[in-house]
Order: C-alpha cells, then structure tokens, then sequence
C-alpha cells in the first residue's frame, strides 16, 4: 500500500506565512488611480515674469489640478455646483466679494476650539476619511524630499465646499495627523506649490485654531481668486533693524500685517527661515493667526501709498502676508461674514444675499476691526519681539501635552451630527439590593424619560 504524506501546510489554503505583517482580509492589490506630481527645484519660476525655456502649460501644475478637479467634481465629490456673482466695493480699498450662497449652506459645520494649539483628536473629523476621489493628486520633491520619511504623503484634496473653481486642500504628511499649526513643513509645501504654480491669480491660504480654522488637522488652502487683492500694490513699512522683513497697518491696510518676500533663488532658504521664526513667536504669545500667500510686485516702502503696475512689467515674487489677528473662541456661524485670511487680505465672502446686496466697505472695515484687528499696542510689541527673533533672540514655544480630557459639549455635538441616530444607552432598571433585615417594601422602579 502506498502512502500519501501530506506536509502541513503545503495546501494553498493553510500555507503560513514567514512574515509579520498580516494584511487584512478584504486587502485589494489595485493601485489608486490618483496621480503624483513629482518636481524638482529646478522647476520653480521666482519670477512669473520669466518662464524657463522647458515650460510647457500642457503639463503644468495648474492644468493637471484643474483637470483633477473637473474629474472630481463629475464623480461627485462636490458638495454643490458653483453659483457666485463678485462685486466690488466702492472705496479706497478696492475690496471684492462674492456671493456663495450654497458654502453656507451645505458645508461641513465649523469645529469648536479652546486653543490655538490642540492636540490632534482622531475621534473628530480630519483628512484621513477622505475619499479617493477626493484626492486630485501626492505632491513629491524629487532632488530635495519634502520630509526624511519616504512613506508620508503629502495630498493636494478637493475642497468639498468650494468658494471658486480648482479650490482645493494641502495637506502635508496627511499620515501624521498633524494638528493645524503651521510647521516648517507646511510652509516648505506652501512655498514649493507656489513657485510651481504658474498662475498670478493662484494662493495659498493657512487659518490657525482661534483664526477661523474649522479642522484640526494640519492643511492649507490652495485658492484662486478672479479679481487682485490690493494689498501687493500696498507701500510697507521695514521692521526695524532687518532687512527684507516689512509691516504694513491702517490706514495703508485693512489689518496689520508682517509682510516676507522671496526674491531669489539663493533666498530660499531664509525665507522659510524667517517664515517659522515668525509663526514661532506668534504661537509664543498664543497669538491666533491667517496667513496669504500670492504673486505680487517688488515691495515698496517709499513712494505712493498704492501703486498698480498696470502694463505687466515688475517681476511677480511669492510674497507671504502674516495677519496676527484677535483670538476667536466661541462658535463660528456658518452663514456669518467671518474674517480669515481671504478676508483680511481684501477677498470677501457672503454666504446671503441680503448681506451681499447691503455690505460697503466701512461695514464690512467695522467687523474686521471688531473681530480680527489687533489694539495697535499689541501688534507694535509683536514688530519689537519679532525684530529682536530675527536678530538672532531664542523665542521659546512650550509643547503642548496630550491631552487625556474627555470630549466636550460641543465635540460631542459634532459626533452626533456625523451620524444618522444618536441613542444613549438606556438606564439601568435592576433592582436594588436590600440590607439584612431590612423589611421588604416595595422598591418604585425609575423609568427616566
């Protein structure tokens, strides 16, 4: 008689495996469809000005988001379509704003915080729920890595409540949860997607927690706008004692602001330097913060208040706006003109149109200054600190700890918005134990209702 000897797990379906990792059942080998970007240095334009010979609009950044976003929005990752109307305001300001009735409507309800730095809380809503076709495209630097880590992944996502066409969300390292305070690394990734972004009209907006953020979770927003913002034809001031560091401030503004210019190539490396030195002091005075990001003109500080080069010839350089702004800490009203960094940089939103049918420039100044703009005392210690920082003064910012506090009133509102049905747990209805010796009376059952 012959025998068969089976070896154990020989079998396909008991073969074990030698490795440590085991991947979950309903695991799926089919690759996303979403795209990478992969750029160099050498890709980046200082000047819109002056393209580089190789440049070629069919394969730029900004004709690949905007099929991305087109793709998107016919899958349905939009929570509406488009319908504004813009108009300006009469005034010295030049302010525009558009009517987006839909976005007050229909996105996601503001978070709630108490600080302008929370830890990241994985219960509340963030970015690692998106969808993926609400992922446009991963952002990598092939010749200088954004991050040591090559497995994070730096997202450019669909913004599902829109203001304008191509609206869209940075999110860097979107693995690492991290909180909405803007890092080194979100200003490296705000910089790189402007200078890749061949477009005047393109932005890049950051809100920090206290400043109209409505997630925890670090992101930036990347944000075309049809009409200039008249601040880049504004005179600054220079910040005392450095160089290539400006201010500007009513009446030249609508809010005080520090302004920072990359001017070239070998600039780099100190912009992002005096960037996160001056994010670094703010967050040391627990100051709440907006930051825009755009195209403009060389910086003047002498000359006329305003001065618009209206025949194309100045160099367009990636200029950042820092509006250190008044700490929000109650409930933003959805359908409320809320000042953020669009705003105070001159692009209004109103999300009624009796609003928009009704605001003027002095009103909408008077809730800027009400909401966001700082005494003038306040923001001239900020000039002081922030010159003595860049001199070379230590601005210590303390680490925030985990926190181990349970979910609040309003975080707990928030998780049951994101369901359906919300139903307690009923109370219990056993009954309860009597002493020894203790007469049996009848014990009222408690029906809570």
């Amino acid at each position: 008689i012959r025998r068969r000897i089976v070896m154990l797990g020989a079998a396909p379906r008991t073969q074990r495996s030698h490795s440590s990792v085991q991947l979950p059942a309903d695991f799926s080998s089919t690759q996303s469809s979403v795209p990478h970007f992969i750029y160099r240095t050498d890709d980046f334009v200082f000047d819109l000005r002056r393209f580089p010979s190789s440049f070629s609009h069919d394969k730029s950044l900004r004709q690949l988001i905007s099929d991305r976003w087109e793709e998107a929005r016919t899958k349905n990752a939009l929570n509406y379509n488009l319908n504004c109307m813009y108009k300006y305001l009469d005034g010295p300001y030049n302010l525009t704003i558009q009517l987006n009735v839909e976005r007050g409507e229909l996105r996601r309800k503001p978070m709630r915080f108490r600080k302008i730095r929370e830890p990241f809380n994985s219960v509340r809503w963030n970015f690692t729920r998106l969808h993926d076709n609400e992922v446009l495209l991963y952002l990598r630097c092939e010749d200088r890595p954004i991050t040591d880590d090559p497995l994070d992944r730096h997202i450019l996502a669909v913004n599902a409540s829109p203001l304008e066409r191509n609206h869209s969300l940075l999110v860097p390292a979107v693995n690492k949860c991290h909180p909405q305070v803007l890092s080194r690394l979100a200003l490296r990734m705000a910089t790189d997607f402007m200078l890749l972004h061949h477009d005047e009209n393109a932005h890049i907006l950051f809100n920090s927690l206290l400043g109209q953020a409505s997630v925890n979770h670090l992101h930036l927003h990347s944000l075309p706008w049809p009409y200039d913002s008249d601040v880049v034809f504004r005179r600054c001031d220079r910040l005392s004692s450095v160089d290539g560091v400006f201010t500007i401030k009513p009446p030249q503004w609508i809010s005080q602001a520090f302004v920072f210019q990359l001017t070239h190539k070998e600039y780099y490396d100190k912009f992002l330097d005096q960037l996160s030195t001056c994010v670094n002091l703010l967050l040391s005075h627990e100051q709440a913060h907006n930051v825009f990001f755009c195209r403009a003109p060389p910086i003047r500080w002498e000359g006329a208040e305003r001065e618009e080069d209206r025949q194309g010839h100045s160099p367009l350089r990636v200029t950042a706006y820092f509006f250190p702004r008044i700490n929000m800490t109650g409930p933003k009203p959805p359908t409320n003109f809320n000042p953020a960094a669009a705003e105070l940089a001159g692009c209004l939103t109103a999300y009624t149109y009796k609003f928009f049918d009704s605001v003027t420039e002095q009103s909408a100044l008077r809730v800027i200054a009400e909401e966001a703009q700082l005494p003038e005392h306040v923001f001239e210690s900020l000039c002081t600190d922030l010159s003595e920082a860049l001199q070379g003064g230590k601005v210590s910012v303390p680490r925030v700890p985990p926190s181990f506090e349970g979910l609040t009133s309003p975080e707990m509102d928030e998780l049951r918005d994101s369901f359906s049905s919300f139903d307690p747990p009923s109370p219990s209805r056993l009954p309860r134990r009597r002493s020894v010796g203790q007469s049996a009376l009848p014990i009222p059952e408690i029906i809570l209702t």
